[in-house]
């Protein structure tokens, strides 16, 4: 990648490719009365138009879960547009301005109906399908042991997690290439082997038949795992013209049409004595499903991780999602926990500020104790281990924690706004409990290892060589692995949830460790000594405490002649390896901002972060990850989101109205970690990708909300949205 020479999906080009662009709807909600296409049939370059009823036999997916009642997803409209970017129309020409050009005079008739927009004025709202638009309700929890609580202490309150962009640097792109004997689809996914399965029972073709290829992705963060519209009209398109069909989405479309992350809103009400220690947590969630389904049992995830790292003896909620003439939402980074730990961290920091008592002190009055793991939390969750005290303190002691709000205290002094911020979280990574990876030692002594994850700049290829050459005593630079193409890799879940080391990587480590097993095996046999003295290492097997060796490269020509204690030739092995279940990583992050009172824009002073992730393999990897997901958790406190007008249009079409947050914006992160390994897997490997995005949200929100002394503010903190707050509060003379 930093020589240029990465091959991404815009890399590949196929000989007589067409281009496909889509015809979408200007408005949130509307019927089709007419479509005119001629004129764009007969203009220059156009090779096909694809209408709805060219694809009204396609469902998306295939075969819908009879056990869940949602509407059907077809390829394009059905008669009805139910969000702005609706696609309606396919134009496929012989390059992307031919068939942009001939979109443009496809002439569509539609009949505006009334849009669906705020999630609660939407349950009682026409329905978009069915008979009610509330499409998901499910509830745990005894509300009349929740009200008989005795604690005297009883506080309230409303977190909106607003709609946010993935934003990766690559939009989404897929090129379909129907053959007589097959399909080859080359796509940037996170799932190329589930994504086969889809095509071949969509289509019609035996899996055997369908290719799909991944090379070099430009980032994920959940947008590149469903399998969009887009993709399906490409093999449609491509299978009706006999040519490959390669669509690539702009990023006007990326902000307008691809899944939106996050998307809720949360009212709770939280029980506590005045010794600040919580007695009981009742939350009811509102998610904003938009207007088709995507990833429905995601949802259930925020419920039960609502109580976070605190013991809760009561806990109860409610989870309704409603439909809305919206993007549908989709999974983002960390997907459905960012939700749950902001929410209880706000209602932690709002008890702390009611009592009067030091965050970080009402935190570690609250904690689940190192001893009671594994903990079956009230939802259903059974954490496997944490240590969340320690982290904590090892922040405190990083930070200087007493000296800082000692500085904090002289800053107000001086009529200066600062605001110091914690959060403590725990998110469950792990969903697929098991992993796949086949390891293969060629004849040379080289090494190639095949894994079902795949990474989007994750950095995965170094990782898994690095396991791999750890156990075989080879360099890593003799490791090469391959990833995202279904012809060669075991099938699997792909990248999710970060499962790709705990769940890949001890796959990979396994497959590895049968090989070194047999390669120690056959050395012994050759230098007649114990298997249990062979130790290989420095690409040598040799025997322990002395000179006595073999070079691996001809240990590896020797398994491949097949002559040596009758095993069978090679050193090969494939490993499915079944987890132990879940696994919760969890840390501490403090965020120290400073805010004009003149503007109410907001400096984030310092970012500062411990993350337990168990045991790590590469910690440089590991930190790039950490910088990322806390890069994008500050852009959704501070200023990321996505907004429709009061008419139900996309008003952030581009990134000068949607604001990512820049460099200059965030602060050099200060990083440190505990280490508390999981037995669920042979590595004791946590997920780390997602931890950045989930910590840092609630930290600089509290610490926003510390520096101004309110406790009602409600993400992302626009200087607008600050300066109001201020203003109220010199108002009411209280700042």
């Amino acid at each position: 990648m930093v020589r240029g020479l990465g091959r991404y999906t815009g890399d590949v080009l196929l000989p007589g490719m067409a281009h496909l662009v889509l015809v979408r709807s200007p408005l949130p909600h509307a019927s089709i009365t007419a479509i005119d296409v001629s004129a764009a049939r007969e203009a220059p370059g156009v090779l096909d138009v694809l209408l709805p009823a060219d694809v009204a036999d396609v469902l998306m997916p295939p075969t819908p879960n009879p056990q869940r009642s949602v509407p059907a997803r077809f390829p394009l409209v059905q008669g009805r547009v139910l969000m702005p970017g609706d696609p309606v129309v396919a134009v496929v020409a012989e390059s992307v301005p031919m068939a942009r050009d001939a979109a443009d005079l496809v002439l569509v008739d539609y009949e505006p109906v009334p849009v669906v927009g705020d999630v609660e004025e939407a349950m009682s709202a026409p329905p978009l399908h069915g008979e009610t638009n509330v499409a998901y309700d499910r509830s745990k929890g005894d509300r009349e042991r929740f009200e008989a609580l005795p604690g005297p202490i009883r506080i309230s309150g409303v977190v909106d997690h607003p709609r946010i962009s993935p934003l990766p640097l690559e939009c989404r792109i897929s090129v379909a290439d129907w053959r007589p004997d097959g399909l080859t689809f080359y796509t940037a996914t996170q799932g190329p082997q589930l994504l086969r399965n889809e095509l071949a029972a969509s289509f019609g073709l035996p899996a055997s038949r369908v290719r799909v290829v991944t090379g070099f992705v430009g980032g994920g963060f959940g947008a590149k795992f469903d399998f969009a519209e887009e993709d399906y009209l490409t093999v449609i398109a491509s299978r009706r013209l006999g040519r490959p069909v390669r669509w690539e989405e702009t990023r006007r479309e990326h902000l307008l049409v691809a899944g939106h992350g996050r998307s809720q809103r949360a009212r709770y009400e939280l029980v506590a004595g005045d010794d600040g220690v919580i007695q009981g947590l009742w939350v009811d969630w509102l998610v904003d499903l938009g207007c088709r389904h995507r990833y429905l049992p995601f949802m259930s995830i925020t419920p039960k991780l609502g109580t976070g790292v605190y013991r809760i003896p009561v806990y109860g909620w409610r989870l309704r999602g409603v439909w809305t003439n919206r993007s549908p939402r989709g999974i983002y980074r960390g997907a459905d926990r960012p939700e749950a730990i902001l929410t209880i961290e706000r209602a932690v920091d709002s008890l702390a500020a009611h009592l009067g008592i030091d965050p970080a002190e009402t935190r570690k009055r609250n904690f689940i104790p190192p001893d009671a793991f594994p903990y079956e939390v009230p939802s259903g969750f059974t954490y496997d281990t944490g240590a969340y005290g320690r982290a904590l303190e090892t922040l405190l002691a990083k930070v200087d924690y007493p000296q800082l709000r000692v500085q904090q205290t002289e800053a107000r002094t001086a009529g200066r706004l600062v605001g110091i911020g914690l959060a403590v979280y725990t998110e469950v990574c792990g969903f697929e409990n098991w992993g796949a990876a086949r390891v293969l030692v060629n004849r040379d002594g080289s090494v190639d290892a095949f894994v079902e994850t795949l990474d989007q700049g994750q950095g995965h290829r170094t990782t898994f060589a690095q396991l791999v050459a750890s156990r075989l005593g080879v360099a890593v630079k003799d490791v090469s692995v391959m990833q995202g193409d279904t012809a060669a890799t075991p099938g699997g879940f792909g990248t999710s949830g970060s499962r790709s080391v705990a769940q890949g990587g001890s796959a990979v480590d396994a497959a590895a460790g049968q090989i070194a097993a047999k390669a120690r095996r056959l050395a012994a046999h050759l230098l007649e000594a114990a298997g249990d003295d062979i130790e290989l290492r420095d690409g040598l097997a040799g025997v322990r405490g002395t000179d006595v060796s073999i070079a691996w490269r001809d240990l590896a020509a020797a398994a491949h002649n097949g002559k040596v204690l009758n095993e069978e030739p090679g050193l090969e092995a494939e490993v499915h390896l079944r987890s132990g279940g879940h696994n919760f990583p969890f840390g501490v992050h403090l965020a120290v901002v400073e805010v004009d009172r003149e503007t109410g824009s907001v400096r984030l002073v310092r970012m500062v972060a411990v993350d337990d992730a168990g045991v790590i393999i590469n910690p440089m990897l590991a930190n790039g990850q950490r910088h990322g997901g806390m890069a994008q958790g500050i852009g959704q406190a501070l200023s990321e989101a996505i907004r429709y007008d009061a008419d139900g249009n996309l008003a952030t079409a581009s990134l000068v109205d949607y604001l990512a947050p820049m460099s200059l914006q965030v602060p050099s992160f200060e990083l440190a970690e505990t280490c508390t390994p999981t037995p669920t897997n042979p590595l004791g490997a946590k997920g780390i990708g997602e931890a950045g995005a989930i910590g840092s949200t609630p930290a600089v929100v509290n610490a926003v909300c510390d520096a101004i002394g309110r406790q009602d503010l409600q993400i992302p903190l626009t200087a607008d949205k600050v300066w109001a707050a201020i203003s109220q509060r010199v108002g009411e003379r209280d700042l």
